[in-house]
């Protein structure tokens, strides 16, 4: 079969329109009404002047010298005091200096002249001050009084909420029931007016209206010039405050600064007696322990000490070396073989050694000589040989007297380097202990002299009562208003007016659950609408309604264009009618649908498989109960007995559900459906099927397989969104990929559904 996808154009400005045509009132209206108050609002609104000033903050220098505090720091002490300084933008914002201004200035209290709406307040054209003297509770609450000057001593003071009406004199104390007040005449200033008001509210209210209204904040990232800004009614007083906020914060800074040098003069005394104390006990200390250890000058004793181990270590090696050629020699002489001459290059250190050792010598060169002339057993042989033992032994003895000699001398020697060797190791100890005796008294010495200096430091610093920060621009007021800005109002009130309308319309639909658009399923399924039955009580009956040129007819003919149009026109086709719940129009659609094939003269079957609540028959007047597909299941009829006229028109036939059965899935589950419907696509153009509602029971599920095409019938603001996923099912986990959806019940006058189409509603 061939199949053709319809696809949906851009209907985002169609959309707009048809908003418009259906709330054009409220789009006219709303913007006439805003414009209107944002008037209203400038006309009545408390105008405020713009209120600036500038002020340069530096940093108050813990060294008087502060370049001394660049130089050890570096950049980044630099940096860190433009950090610091920052933070005084935060203490000129902060709660407590408004506070000290609000109580100094008595902002609570404020005159105005005239009263009510069209009260303006007034500063030093008032002809009076007020003032209270005496408060009765914590909290005061918000309260206007109106001041009438009956004649130049007497003032009447009336407020309709408390019941005070009270004639009294300037200077008398009235007795209300929040506080006591004072209304002093100002000399010098004429009253210009009858009727005044003063309204009090409490300093927490007041505080919060200046907060409301000031800011203060750095020009820029790179200097630490603040700009403040205060918006204000009276444009005279709000030159005094935000003069007298800058005023009473250098003025603390000093306090703070007075305090600081206060603080740190204490405690630099305190610390001066500490130090100086400590000081003494160090170099007592010092005293006595270079006087037990018997200590003039370490440097020089130490030196003498390694000298002398130096010495002694010396001597103990040549000692060692004496030693050594005394062994090999002895070793030489104990050889009676041996007849080699023996060096007299030795260096051995005794006289008498040195004599026998020539003479031993002698004896072997002369010895050799006379070997040459005679035998080994000679007499002159034999006596030269007796001397040399002679002289041998001899040498032997001189050899141990001298080793033992050398060993006692090696043995002090070894003991008095030791000894030295003691006090050398002791030496480090004490110049360490040494070390730190003066090192603490180089660094009290430091300290206590450091104090010293920055007592004076802080004296002086004191002695100079100037705050860092300055003033640069004294507090000055905007010629005109500042408040309300009136083109900004305006262009608010009237973008208000068109937003305020737009936003109604739609979150009327974002709160409606029913599908009331053909937007809310597009923005929830991919699934092709093709076509809108409109809202109609008009019944399609018979024929001669059919061949009407009413919307029901119209749509119902753009909907069958439609489906040709998808379908393939060669072959018959099967066409199946579903739905989420009961009510949404399914058989309703069935049947009109079947009507408008009919009268185009194609041969149309209806089969109503709403096998549990069949309502199609019942709609046409046809007995269900009669023959119908479920005698056909079970009764094994033959199909074309199963076959009615429908009974307004000719080429339209029905197949009712037959009697109504406890086990409708079951029959629909047979060969014999299948068969039915390959028997009927060869007698008829088209085959209808009206289906239980596929969010009930799966039973068009199992209808699907044989069908050409599905349409999923949703009713306009009877659907549910939610329902809508049922399609989304439908296409990919059920895999019905000839899905189509068709909206019923619409009132094209009032919804959001566009292209062309009429139609048939569920009337009466």
């Amino acid at each position: 079969m061939k199949k053709r996808y319809l696809n949906g154009s851009d209907k985002n400005d169609n959309k707009f329109i048809t908003q418009l045509k259906s709330y054009w009132y409220l789009y006219l209206l709303c913007p006439v009404l805003f414009v209107t108050l944002a008037y209203f609002f400038t006309v009545y609104a408390t105008q405020q002047y713009l209120v600036s000033s500038t002020m340069l903050l530096q940093q108050q220098p813990n060294n008087p010298d502060a370049s001394s505090a660049y130089a050890n720091g570096g950049a980044a002490a630099a940096l860190n005091v433009n950090e610091i300084i920052k933070n005084e933008g935060d203490v000129l914002r902060s709660r407590n200096l408004i506070q000290e201004v609000e109580q100094k200035l008595h902002l609570n209290v404020k005159v105005f002249a005239n009263s009510g709406i069209f009260g303006t307040e007034i500063y030093d054209q008032a002809p009076f001050d007020v003032k209270i003297t005496k408060a009765k509770v914590d909290s005061l609450r918000k309260r206007e009084y109106v001041i009438t000057i009956v004649d130049g001593n007497h003032i009447n003071v009336a407020n309709p909420k408390e019941k005070v009406d009270l004639n009294v004199g300037y200077g008398d104390t009235i007795s209300l029931p929040q506080y006591n007040l004072v209304i002093a005449k100002k000399p010098g200033v004429t009253a210009l007016q009858t009727e005044y008001s003063t309204q009090i509210v409490s300093d927490d209210d007041a505080i919060a209206d200046i907060t409301r209204n000031y800011d203060a904040d750095f020009i820029d990232k790179g200097t630490t010039t603040v700009a403040l800004t205060l918006y204000y009614p009276n444009s005279k007083k709000g030159e005094v405050i935000l003069q007298a906020i800058m005023n009473q914060y250098l003025q603390d800074n000093l306090e703070q600064k007075k305090q600081s040098i206060d603080s740190t003069i204490n405690f630099i005394n305190s610390r001066l007696s500490v130090v100086e104390g400590e000081l003494t006990n160090v170099e007592k200390n010092y005293q006595a322990y270079r006087s037990s250890n018997n200590i003039a000058d370490l440097d020089e004793q130490s030196k003498v000490l390694v000298g002398s181990a130096s010495e002694n270590t010396n001597k103990y090696q040549q000692q060692q070396i004496q030693l050594s050629i005394i062994k090999d020699l002895k070793s030489r002489l104990n050889d009676p073989n041996n007849k080699q001459v023996i060096p007299s290059s030795l260096n051995i250190q005794n006289a008498s050694f040195a004599a026998s050792l020539s003479q031993y010598n002698n004896l072997l060169n002369e010895r050799i000589k006379q070997r040459l002339s005679f035998t080994e057993t000679n007499p002159v042989i034999v006596n030269i040989d007796q001397q040399i033992q002679t002289v041998r032994h001899n040498l032997l003895q001189s050899i141990d007297s001298y080793k033992n000699e050398m060993v006692l001398n090696s043995s002090g020697i070894n003991a008095q380097t030791n000894m030295l060797s003691n006090f050398i190791k002791q030496v480090p100890g004490k110049q360490r202990t040494i070390m730190d005796y003066t090192r603490q008294q180089e660094l009290k010495q430091q300290l206590y002299v450091y104090l010293l200096q920055k007592r004076e430091e802080t004296s002086m610093a004191k002695a100079a009562n100037i705050s860092y920060s300055r003033v640069i621009d004294n507090a000055k007021s905007s010629k005109d208003p500042a408040k309300p800005i009136k083109p900004l109002i305006y262009v608010m009130g009237f973008f208000m007016g068109i937003i305020v309308p737009f936003g109604l319309v739609n979150s009327k639909k974002l709160i409606q659950s029913k599908i009331i658009s053909e937007g809310d399923i597009e923005q929830q399924t991919d699934v092709a609408i093709i076509g809108k039955i409109g809202h109609q009580s008009l019944k399609l009956n018979s024929k001669s309604d059919q061949l009407s040129r009413t919307q029901v007819a119209e749509s119902m003919r753009t909907l069958r264009t439609k489906l040709r149009n998808i379908l393939d026109s060669g072959q018959s086709s099967v066409i199946m009618v579903t739905s989420s719940v009961n009510g949404e129009g399914k058989t309703f659609l069935t049947r009109n649908l079947g009507g408008t094939f009919a009268i185009a003269g194609k041969k149309v079957l209806m089969i109503e498989l709403d096998l549990r609540k069949p309502k199609l028959s019942s709609m046409l007047d046809i007995d269900n109960n009669d023959l119908g597909f479920s005698n056909y299941v079970l009764d094994d009829i033959d199909a074309d007995r199963l076959i009615k006229p429908s009974g307004f028109d000719d080429n339209c036939f029905i197949i009712t559900s037959g009697p109504v059965v406890s086990n409708a899935s079951e029959l629909l589950l047979t060969d014999k459906l299948g068969k039915l419907i390959t028997e009927m696509r060869d007698k008829f153009d088209y085959v209808i099927i009206d289906s239980s509602p596929v969010g009930l029971v799966s039973d068009a599920l199992v209808i699907q397989k044989h069908v050409d095409m599905t349409i999923y019938v949703c009713r306009h603001n009877y659907t549910n969104r939610s329902q809508i996923e049922i399609i989304n099912e439908m296409k990919q986990k059920d895999n019905v990929d000839n899905l189509y959806v068709v909206i019923n019940d619409v009132n094209f006058s009032k919804s959001g559904y566009f292209g062309y189409g009429y139609g048939i509603g569920y009337g009466d």
